[in-house]
């Protein structure tokens, strides 16, 4: 199994992202560890392309994560 790239990261987190997530769902479903998400999740939000959605904490993509998600699709059919 190959190592991921951040940008591949932020791409699943943002895939998942797309419904409101709990911090724990989106930690299995992008298989990361819990320091990790705790690296990523704040880097993105302080990006704007994530943000905290009611309460529970629940994290969803913004309009920037939308059209940052689609570009990169755009750039890997490119490679």
């Amino acid at each position: 199994m190959r190592k991921r790239s951040s940008l591949e990261i932020i791409a699943q987190i943002l895939s998942l992202c797309k419904e409101p997530q709990i911090k724990t769902r989106v930690m299995y479903g992008t298989n990361l560890s819990w320091r990790m998400i705790e690296k990523y999740l704040p880097l993105l939000q302080s990006t704007g392309l994530l943000e905290v959605h009611h309460s529970p904490a629940k994290y969803v993509i913004t309009p920037k994560g939308l059209e940052f998600l689609k570009r990169w699709k755009e750039l890997t059919k490119l490679l």
